[in-house]
């Protein structure tokens, strides 16, 4: 779903979608980029139906705003896989430089990546993702890709996990990953 930045209150964030419509009390995470840094934030949706600019009523106040996130922890990745296996060529790791990971939870994961990168899955599309941290094995997950969206040059993927090995591993290793936001 995509959003516009309409303004910043005493209150909060207001922001505009036509795309899908909230209720207070619902939490959100908003992804964007500001001077070629992916970042994202928590908040809870205070009110909707606010009034904006063009004079519609798709206007959200977002408040409580929390865990601010810019891309992956830089360094403090050593051990740690997580990489999209695709059905031929190298794997592709969402550690390194060129992708950012942004959110990692027991049933998805939410990263970017620079517009220009060769490799690119379609919505609704399914990857094999590899998980591994220091001290155990690397877990498998089949993902598929819920959202895509392209921003001021990037690439912003929502995956969801579909198909999971072993989910006590996999819990462990998403709990090791979280660690590097």
């Amino acid at each position: 779903m995509r959003a516009t930045m309409i303004r910043v209150e005493k209150g909060g964030v207001v922001v505009s979608t036509s795309d899908r419509r909230f209720s207070g009390g619902e939490d959100v995470r908003i992804w964007f980029a500001l001077d070629g840094t992916a970042r994202s934030f928590e908040a809870s949706v205070i009110r909707a139906g606010v009034p904006i600019p063009d004079r519609s009523q798709d206007g959200l106040m977002l408040g409580f705003i929390d865990r601010w996130a810019e891309g992956a922890a830089a360094g403090g990745t050593e051990g740690r896989v997580l990489e999209l296996i695709p059905p031929n060529g190298p794997a592709v790791s969402l550690l390194e430089s060129g992708a950012r990971l942004l959110h990692i939870a027991v049933d998805g994961l939410s990263f970017t990546v620079d517009a220009r990168a060769k490799l690119v899955w379609v919505e609704s599309g399914r990857v094999l993702v590899r998980l591994g941290i220091p001290g155990s094995e690397p877990v498998h997950a089949s993902a598929r890709v819920r959202s895509l969206a392209s921003e001021e040059g990037y690439l912003l993927y929502d995956l969801h996990f579909e198909e999971v090995d072993d989910m006590d591993a996999h819990r462990l290793v998403i709990a090791g990953l979280a660690t590097l936001l």
